[in-house]
This record gives C-alpha cells, structure tokens and sequence, in this order.
C-alpha cells in the first residue's frame, strides 16, 4: 500500500473491510415473483462453483456469445492482505434456465478467463494524518465496494438465439435513464421502475433457497438521496463519496411486503444474498430492458435485506461501458487479470477453491450478521490464512461498515 506519512507525524490507515471471507453458497431476491419463459430475461447468467457440487454463488449477465459481466467480489477472495482471484478452473457458467439446479451439462459452460476491473477496492481505505497540533485530517482514499465490476470469458459459444445478450448503458444512456429516473422518484409513492432478478432464498433473513429465477421491482433512487441515506452524519464517506458520484447506483423497496394473513412485514421487495453480480435494469424509451447496475453490496442492519431506508446499491454500468466493451472485444493473454490491489498482475490464480480455509474454518463459517459490507452472497474461501502486517508506526485497523450482497 502506498505511503501515507503527513504533517511530519505518522498517519494511520483504516482499512474498512468487507466482510470475512466464507463460502455460504445462498442467493435470493426478497419480494420477487418467479420469471416465466415469456418474460425473456435470457441474458440471466448462474455463477457455479465447481468444487462445491457446481452450485450457484453468484448471478451475471451475459454480454455477448463469449462473455458475462459480474461483480469483482464475485471472484476476489481471499483474507486481507491475502487476497487472490479465483482461477478459472473452479468457475462455471450456466444459461439458458430458469432452475437453480443442473438439469443438463450442456447448460454450463467452464470459465477460460477471468478478468477483473483494475480499480476493484473491496474496503475503504481512509488516511489519518496528524498536524503538529494534535488535529486529525482525514481523508478516505478509496471506497468500499467501489469499482465492483468483472468479466468472465467462456470456452465456447453460448447458444443465441436461445439466449440472449443484455443491453448495456453507455455513459450517454446511463446518464439519460438515471435523469428520468430521478425524476420519478417520490417518497411519499415510491415507483417500480427498475428490476432485479436472481436465484434463491425469498426471506429478508436470507435463509432458504428458491429452486428458481426470481425477479423484483425496485425503486430506483437518486444518488444525492442514496448519499444521504447511506453517509449522512459520518465523518468520512465510506461507500459513495458524494451527492454526485459515478460509480454506484441505488434502490429501495417500492413497497411493503405482507405476510398470508394479510399483515404487514417490516421490509419491501429487495436483492439480496446470492445475487451479487446480476443485473439492475430499466427499460428504455423503445420499451426495452437495458442494464444500470450490478448488484453489489447494502448496509447491514435487520432486516439483511428489504430494509425501507437501508438502500441496495450498484455498481454503476455507465461508468464502465468503455472498459467492459475493449474487453470483450478481445482475448485476454492471461486466464486471470487481477484487480491493482493486487500484486503480480496478470496470473493464474493463487490460493485455494473454496471448502476449508488454512486456518480451518468451512463453508458453514460464514455469518450473514457481521457488522460490515454485505454482498449478496457468502464468498470462495481461499487456502492459507494472513494477518494483515504491522509495521513501523503505520498499522491497519480493521472496520465493519456495512456488507457485500453475498453475505
């Protein structure tokens, strides 16, 4: 990590973590109804583990006939300090189904390539500088979450037209739709004007798993009120840094939910756990489902999801249409290309597939409770442990802000 001295005293940088690692495999859109063959969303893409009975982890759209576009904490795992993406023999695809289960193995199709945007920042790093006099300056040097965005690369062509591509927002789109968007927003009636759909579980407990697609309407809310909501009297701004920010879009339930006696529950249609990496999408003047965001992370609290204050929010597709199109444009020379942060570059993976961690925590160790950044699902565990070194006067303190939408 870059030095961080000022003020002739030492600085202190916090990192905010994301979460701790595990490999809870568990997905699920909170509200939704099930997606029926006539409601086309055949660019739905099911991230599968294939050490871990190639099941369901993460959800992704597809791009064109060799690509599909996720979130980075999909496939960045690892402790911090020992982070690594994971190698593409132990990731899979599967389209062209609606089932959460594998029915037939020429729905999936093995990873050839993992490509990680280069800017991923999975936690906060804040700088604390000192002046002579004793003042904390603060200054948050990379988001939480932030640049959540990856591409993984098939070895064969997905069967068009029995599936089909998702229309991605360009920057022009992008800033369009959110301006209309914005516009509708109302708190007092809340539309439904965006949509999220993954696999699994429909309880805002996140436990359970649907045996198939789910989709839910979403309230697409503005990013100055998402600001505010989600940083509003912090004294350093962890996920989304202004009123005005580029990367991440947000959402909210557009409603209460009721249970079968007709009772009120206390959350709304949601994304959730499990389905990180999938698509937020809105439709376009010629009626069509274009992609804004990437399902990435919420702020923790109870209920895990479904929360009517406690946005969901995206990576932003409009801020990344140029460096998802050059890639998927091209075959990468290396089957992983890392996110900066971590060091080597390009490489093949390090770091184990999931299963039992180096310091002997399971699958099962993961906890949808922890204070912190939620993804939607729980992550891969990665092979050795790590402690995050101490060194000198600089040290790293550990946080929990909120949490990735896998966990």
């Amino acid at each position: 990590m870059k030095g961080i001295w000022g003020g002739g005293l030492v600085g202190l940088l916090m990192s905010i973590s994301a979460i701790g690692h595990g490999a809870d495999i568990e997905s699920y859109v909170v509200g939704g109804t099930p997606v029926r063959p006539g409601d086309d969303l055949r660019w739905m893409a099911s991230l599968r583990n294939t050490t871990a009975d190639t099941s369901h982890f993460c959800g992704g759209s597809i791009v064109n006939e060799r690509w599909v576009l996720t979130a980075a904490h999909c496939v960045v795992q690892g402790d911090i300090g020992n982070e690594y993406t994971v190698p593409p023999n132990n990731l899979a695809v599967m389209v062209g189904t609606l089932g959460s289960e594998v029915t037939d193995p020429s729905d999936l199709y093995q990873v050839s390539h993992v490509v990680v945007h280069p800017d991923y920042s999975p936690y906060a790093v804040i700088s604390i500088t000192v002046d002579d006099d004793g003042k904390e300056i603060k200054e948050v040097t990379q988001l939480a979450l932030d640049n959540d965005v990856a591409l993984l690369r098939v070895n064969r062509s997905f069967p068009f037209p029995r599936v089909s591509s998702i229309k991605l927002a360009n920057s022009q789109v992008a800033q369009g739709l959110e301006s209309k968007l914005s516009g509708e927003w109302n708190e007092a009636s809340r539309p439904e004007n965006v949509m999220v759909s993954g696999w699994g579980s429909t309880k805002s407990d996140g436990t359970g798993i649907s045996d198939t697609l789910m989709k839910a309407n979403l309230s697409y809310l503005p990013i100055a009120d998402c600001f505010n909501l989600l940083e509003r009297g912090n004294d350093a701004h962890y996920v989304i840094d202004s009123p005005t920010n580029l990367t991440k879009v947000c959402a909210l339930p557009p409603d209460v939910l009721f249970d079968h006696t007709g009772a009120p529950l206390n959350y709304g249609p949601d994304s959730c756990k499990g389905d990180s990496g999938g698509p937020l999408v809105a439709k376009n003047s010629d009626g069509d489902w274009v992609q804004l965001g990437i399902v990435s992370g919420g702020p923790v609290g109870t209920p895990v999801c479904g929360a009517y204050l406690r946005p969901g929010f995206y990576a932003r597709v409009g801020n990344y249409y140029e460096w998802i199109e050059k890639n998927v444009g091209t075959i990468p020379e290396a089957p992983v290309t890392n996110p900066d942060f971590i060091e080597g570059g390009n490489n093949e993976g390090e770091g184990g597939s999931g299963g039992e961690s180096g310091d002997g925590k399971t699958d099962e160790d993961c906890n949808p409770n922890v204070s912190g950044i939620s993804p939607n699902n729980c992550a891969l565990i990665a092979d050795g442990g790590g402690a995050v070194n101490i060194f000198s006067l600089v040290c790293l303190l550990i946080l929990l802000c909120c949490k990735k939408r896998y966990d």
